[in-house]
């Protein structure tokens, strides 16, 4: 019965190996040439040399200098008697890109090499996800420009910035909705990139509907660009066939000599806020000798110092749904003022500002302890294993006595620092990687879990999320709005590798999500689980959002 095992292995060995996606090549040593003997089905795929060829030497299936060039190795091997191998991503004579190799002699009792076994493993998929990667690390998705990542690391000192965005554009969103929105703004980077890109200057959407043009060429006058950029916008949109008429603001920096990226853009964004100032569809260039006073950021000051006092703060929660649980595991804490006066703003109304003051710290650990305390009215609703998000500023990192602070609310709130998740975005960090290396890693010391939120929108290389002491990947919703299977699967495989947590964010829609689970995507948040919700209607939704799992065919 054994001997019978044996030789049902061997017929059936031909098929088994040519399962195998590495390349295998077994060659006969024949007076001290090499004849192919056998190849496997990827070996065939990779170099056209098939089983009908056995027999044939390297110079009889290649050309001249591949024949040569594996003649060598082979060589080597023969003489040396031991394995060795080749490291992958040299281009070979044939143009294709080499693989890992482990080239083998098979020894025999006697001392005889009469064969060779090479195993390769073909890495052109791998190579096309790295590619992939390093294309939208320095192009926005949504209009393929460049992005703020590319503008940092590749534009240095330009001779003038142009920095503008869409005048009211909030109002597009609003009425009409996100999916007209983004094809206002693919319609105006392409208008930016038809006149600007032929004359070499670079064209960076920066975020929202914020564009930068930065132009190296002194002999045009910052001027003149302004007034191209404003032209550009006088023709009508024609989105759905839907017209449009908009208008741009913009600030303009001129590089002195001495100012980097960072300088130009918080010059050129003075220089914006006085031209929205003077009543938009205009430009302003800066001037360093002008002082330029900011009433509204004032007035956010004034109000802001005593908003805590007046209990106008508020915590909203959206749910994280684990697509291999199937339930609610989490909740993301979203800070909203409800200002006396313009009703509920959101954090990109006055964040800035208090970061800008000094007030993140107080309204930050408020929102610690706020979501401290809401944690153990969750935890009973959703289980023990519950984890809530709060987002940490880059400000709020580099005060003293950060951690302290944050260990001294979670011991007073009774909450276990392994259920309090802390979010930093990917601009945090991009400019003293080392810095906030050692805060995030005492952080994760004393228990907390590190998540990256908005994950691809421009600042962090890859290089960095090995760096870093991060658990979770939150991927922005960028990504999951245009479903870019292949970079979602490249993102996903690359954190797997990392052994990191992925949660992906904007999942609005049915397709999405369905997609995402197809893709082994642990983590999903957005509006199809549920749309941000205060405490009181969280708790009371459970059943509704809980049933998530229920109302979605998801084929196994």
């Amino acid at each position: 019965m054994e001997h019978l095992s044996l030789f049902e292995l061997y017929r059936r060995l031909p098929a088994m190996l040519d399962e195998i996606e590495d390349s295998i090549y077994i060659m006969k040593v024949v007076n001290g040439e090499f004849q192919y003997a056998y190849v496997n089905r990827a070996a065939t795929r990779f170099s056209g040399i098939t089983n009908a060829d056995a027999g044939k030497t390297f110079a009889e299936k290649n050309s001249p200098q591949m024949a040569a060039y594996l003649h060598k190795k082979y060589t080597k091997v023969l003489n040396l008697r031991t394995p060795l191998c080749y490291e992958d991503g040299i281009v070979l004579p044939n143009g294709l890109l080499s693989g890992e190799s482990l080239i083998t002699p098979i020894v025999e009792d006697d001392g005889r090499i009469d064969y060779i076994i090479s195993i390769t493993r073909d890495i052109t998929q791998r190579k096309k996800n790295e590619e992939l990667l390093r294309e939208y690390a320095y192009h926005d998705d949504l209009t393929g420009l460049y992005n703020r990542r590319y503008l940092l690391e590749h534009v240095s000192r330009p001779y003038a910035v142009h920095l503008f965005d869409l005048d009211h554009f909030k109002n597009i969103n609003d009425t009409f909705g996100h999916d007209i929105g983004d094809a206002v703004l693919q319609e105006a980077a392409a208008r930016l990139s038809g006149r600007f890109h032929a004359q070499g200057q670079a064209v960076v959407r920066l975020g929202g509907d914020e564009f930068l043009v930065a132009s190296s060429q002194a002999d045009i006058p910052p001027d003149r660009i302004a007034m191209d950029i404003l032209e550009l916008f006088l023709e009508p949109f024609l989105i759905h066939d839907r017209p449009m008429k908009l208008s741009v603001s913009i600030g303009v920096a001129v590089n002195s000599g001495a100012e980097d990226i960072p300088a130009l853009l918080k010059a050129a964004d003075i220089a914006l806020y006085r031209a929205k100032g003077e009543g938009r569809k205009r430009f302003h260039i800066y001037e360093p000798s002008v002082k330029y006073d900011h009433v509204v950021k004032y007035s956010h000051e004034l109000e802001l110092a005593s908003a805590i006092e007046r209990c106008e703060l508020e915590l909203w929660y959206q749910p994280v749904y684990n697509t291999f649980q199937s339930k609610i595991v989490g909740a993301e804490a979203l800070l909203r003022w409800n200002h006396a006066r313009q009703g509920l703003l959101s954090p990109g109304d006055f964040i800035p500002v208090a970061e800008e003051t000094g007030l993140i710290g107080p309204i930050g650990d408020w929102v610690l302890r706020r979501a401290s305390a809401d944690w153990h009215l969750l935890r009973e609703t959703f289980g023990g294993d519950f984890k809530v998000s709060v987002n940490i500023s880059r400000v709020q990192l580099h005060e003293p006595g950060f951690v302290e602070r944050l260990l001294a609310i979670v011991r007073q709130e009774r909450v276990p620092s392994g259920c309090i998740v802390l979010e930093i975005t990917e601009s945090t960090f991009i400019h003293d990687v080392d810095s906030f290396s050692q805060l995030l890693k005492q952080l994760r010391g004393e228990g907390f879990t590190i998540a990256l939120d908005d994950f691809g929108t421009g600042y962090s290389s890859l290089s960095m999320l090995t760096l870093l002491p991060i658990d979770t990947l939150k991927i922005d919703r960028s990504f999951v709005h245009h479903m870019n299977p292949p970079l979602l699967f490249a993102i996903l495989a690359m954190a797997r590798a990392l052994n990191l947590h992925v949660i992906a964010e904007g999942v609005e829609e049915l397709e999405q999500f369905k997609k995402l689970v197809e893709m082994d995507c642990p983590g999903v948040q957005g509006y199809w689980i549920s749309r941000p919700l205060k405490l009181e209607q969280l708790l009371q939704g459970i059943n509704g959002i809980q049933g998530t799992a229920e109302r979605i065919p998801i084929e196994t």
